[in-house]
């Protein structure tokens, strides 16, 4: 751990940046600061030259562990300064959650890797490609298929929605003509089954389309031909999500109907 003395001997600003990284660190690992005075060392350093929110933040962390507060909650508190740190160096949160400190990349080491893969056909938005990313890997998604129009995610925008998971979820650029043959392909669309409804099956690939025009009529007749439609049922006036939503809600339902044939 950086010493107290040595984060006496910087700049102010470059102090705010050291306790922001030590922050990040304590929180990564899930545990409390191992030593109470140096937790009150930096609490002290905060409270008297950082900016006002972080001042009052930190003289209100050091009153809780001086009246004996439970540490999830000091931790909670560490948390908001932590916070507070970046809006004031005006910087953007990181994800620093299950990020191998071998190579800075997510660490999908023991992930349940699940046999769903999704195509996404000319999704114009390097944005909605990065959550699309990102949500899949979550859900646990063997690989995405690009279309030759869709922006791949090494685009600024898509890794900047993507946080990470475009570093370890396979994708590839591939045609239409690569999902035929009955590989248990369906197509997130309208006019199709209720999501409710739907037979999900246990192994396949999902077709993802344009947030202007959804999927060509090519994609909807190879998903027609196969596993077919599904369909999220809405009820208000604005009768459509945006594609990385609808495509979060499908992701959940399919996951989750693996899981209920395994009970």
């Amino acid at each position: 751990m950086f010493s107290l003395s040595k984060l006496r001997e910087l700049s102010p600003r470059t102090r705010l940046r050291k306790i922001l990284r030590i922050l990040q660190a304590i929180e990564a690992d899930r545990q409390g600061i191992p030593d109470a005075a140096y937790r009150d060392g930096i609490l002290a350093l905060l409270s008297a030259d950082a900016p006002a929110e972080v001042s009052a933040l930190a003289q209100s962390v050091r009153a809780k562990a001086a009246g004996g507060a439970d540490p999830r909650a000091l931790l909670r508190g560490l948390n908001a300064i932590r916070h507070a740190l970046l809006r004031a160096l005006d910087a953007e949160p990181a994800e620093w959650d299950l990020v191998s400190r071998d190579t800075g990349l997510l660490d999908r080491a023991g992930v349940r890797v699940l046999p769903f893969s999704v195509y996404l056909e000319d999704v114009r938005s390097p944005f909605n490609v990065g959550s699309i990313f990102r949500t899949a890997e979550a859900f646990g998604a063997a690989r995405i298929y690009l279309s030759p129009q869709t922006p791949p995610p090494s685009h600024p925008r898509a890794e900047k929605t993507a946080r990470g998971a475009a570093g370890v979820l396979p994708w590839e650029t591939a045609g239409l003509d690569s999902l035929r043959g009955g590989k248990n392909v369906f197509a997130l669309e309208l006019g199709g089954t209720a999501l409710g409804l739907f037979r999900f099956p246990s192994s396949g690939t999902v077709l993802v389309g344009s947030e202007e025009l959804g999927l060509s009529p090519e994609a909807l007749a190879i998903a027609d031909a196969d596993a077919g439609r599904v369909t999220i049922p809405l009820a208000g006036a604005k009768r459509s999500l945006n594609v990385s939503v609808a495509f979060g809600i499908l992701m959940h339902a399919w996951a989750d109907s693996l899981s209920g044939r395994a009970r």
